[in-house]
């Protein structure tokens, strides 16, 4: 069963094998259209985009809710950071929360596996930030500038009357201090309380975590994800820290700001794809509408060409990789299979049913043939009415030669005329007389003549009972390499003699040429 298992898991692995070679083969030869792909990419991003928004728009409504009736002014430190870390780590893609109020400011964000935050006055020109331990309990402490993240003419969206109640604004913003790893960031802003301007808030949200949130479009090396929202603002979040690749992008912004507007003015309610140099390179961008979420509306995706070349050759190399490991997998499994086929080509001895009753008597009635023999006894000498090792060799020939042959049926305990005489005069040889003790002394002779590997997986011995008569009954299998029967000549050397069954008889073959070429012939390699 293990054996059929592993045949069939090798059997899978390489029709998968030839599966992605036919893929590979296909997509290789398969025109790349930078419309068509841009246009796939933003179909499949409009789901990661859709999960995303919805996550953040839970939380903005978790957070109006829970501050309907509290005044942040008068909320003390520990209270609110309790409040916040808890509520950051429900939201897996949300980084942290700033807070507004009339006179005081808050904010929260995680920095790996510890929490910074703060709480001072709005016109104060250097900021206390507080760095705390999973546990919320105080590890430094340290003044800076308040716009380490958010530039003063982002803070001004946050201002009473800028905000209107019920709108979401989103912004990005990049740290002026290169020494952070956090530089990138990117906001959603809006009022706690649609009653009141007082208090503000605004999620935030890590641009380099975007490979979280869009899988589908974070296969390419620099791709521009762009929101446009309710106030026709064109958000694009920046996903790099690298400075080289951040001018280059700021660099294309004008074009994507340029695209976005002009789509609005002419196709606002339909998906569109567009394409425009900049920087002496083709990019494209695929731009489609949502139902609105948090004040966002429409977005694209833009990604240069030569990356969307890149990439459908890297799509390519997956289906020829694919194809490798399963036919590796696929060669790993059939070679234990095919090792044991040419090892034990004969296993099949094991399911042989060997014949009961009428249907075994049937077959000595047939008397001799091509496959069936008949002996007397193993080492009974009914002649000499004595014990006769030589005779065991007689035995040992005609296994050799059915081997040598086409397999075949050894009868001990039957005479030439078909006559059950049974093994009790070979019993009496024996130390104990049973047919267990004649098996161990069968199976012993041919281990030593022919070797266990062949005793064990081409001989089946049976032991039927006829009239309170034991045989022995041999089933022999073809041999998958010749056997030699090792004897003694009549001047007591040692001789290797080879035998082949052939009609009612074991015939010894003794030329060379002969013998070779019948080897050549019937032991063909597979």
């Amino acid at each position: 069963m293990v054996k059929k298992f592993g045949f069939w898991i090798a059997l899978l692995f390489l029709i998968l094998a030839l599966t992605s070679s036919v893929f590979y083969l296909y997509t290789k030869s398969k025109k790349v259209y930078p419309n068509e792909v841009i246009s796939s990419v933003s179909k499949s991003f409009k789901s990661d985009l859709k999960k995303f928004l919805n996550l953040s728009r839970i939380s903005a409504e978790q957070l109006k809710e829970d501050a309907q009736e509290v005044d942040i002014d008068d909320l003390p430190i520990g209270s609110l950071n309790q409040y916040f870390s808890k509520f950051i780590s429900s939201d897996k893609f949300l980084q942290g929360v700033v807070i507004f109020g009339n006179s005081m400011n808050y904010v929260i964000y995680q920095d790996n596996d510890s929490w910074v935050t703060t709480h001072n006055m709005l016109n104060d020109s250097l900021v206390k930030w507080t760095r705390l331990d999973n546990n919320l309990n105080e590890t430094g402490n340290w003044l800076d500038t308040y716009n380490f993240f958010m530039e003063q003419k982002e803070l001004d969206v946050l201002k009473v009357g800028n905000l209107k109640p019920g709108e979401f604004v989103w912004r990005t913003a990049q740290s002026q201090r290169q020494t952070r790893q956090d530089k990138d960031l990117f906001f959603v802003i809006f009022m706690l309380n649609d009653k009141s301007t007082s208090d503000r808030a605004a999620l935030m949200y890590r641009t380099t975590d975007l490979d979280k949130k869009f899988s589908s479009v974070m296969n390419y090396e620099t791709p521009l994800v762009t929101i446009l929202t309710g106030r026709n603002n064109v958000v694009t979040p920046i996903r790099t820290d690298d400075t080289l690749l951040v001018k280059k992008v700021e660099q294309v912004l004008p074009e994507v700001n340029k695209a976005f507007l002009d789509w609005k003015k002419t196709q606002p309610d339909s998906a569109a794809t567009i394409s425009f140099i900049a920087s002496n390179t083709e990019f494209w961008i695929g731009m489609d509408t949502i139902n609105p979420i948090l004040g966002a509306h429409s977005y694209g995706i833009t990604i240069s060409q030569p990356d969307l070349i890149a990439n459908k050759k890297k799509l390519d190399e997956i289906f020829l990789y694919l194809a490798i490991a399963f036919f590796i997998f696929a060669l790993a499994g059939f070679l234990p299979v095919y090792r044991e086929h040419q090892k034990l080509k004969s296993i099949s001895i094991k399911k042989i049913k060997p014949l009961q009753g009428e249907e075994l008597l049937k077959v000595i009635k047939r008397g001799e043939t091509e496959f069936v023999e008949f002996k007397s006894s193993l080492r009974w000498d009914f002649m000499e009415e004595k014990p006769n090792k030589i005779l065991e060799n007689v035995i040992l020939k005609s296994i050799a030669a059915f081997s040598n042959a086409k397999g075949g049926t050894l009868f001990i305990g039957v005479t030439d005329d078909m006559e059950i005489i049974g093994l009790e005069n070979d019993f009496k040889t024996l130390k104990k007389q049973d047919a267990d003790y004649f098996e161990l002394h069968l199976r012993k002779l041919i281990n030593n003549q022919f070797g266990i590997h062949f005793a064990n997986n081409h001989l089946h011995i049976h032991f039927p009972e006829f009239d309170e008569k034991i045989i022995c009954v041999i089933y022999i299998l073809t041999s998958d390499k010749p056997l030699y029967l090792k004897t003694k000549n009549k001047q007591a050397q040692d001789v290797e003699k080879f035998y082949v069954r052939t009609g009612n008889a074991s015939h010894e073959i003794t030329s060379l040429k002969e013998i070779h070429e019948y080897i050549a012939s019937h032991f063909k390699k597979e």
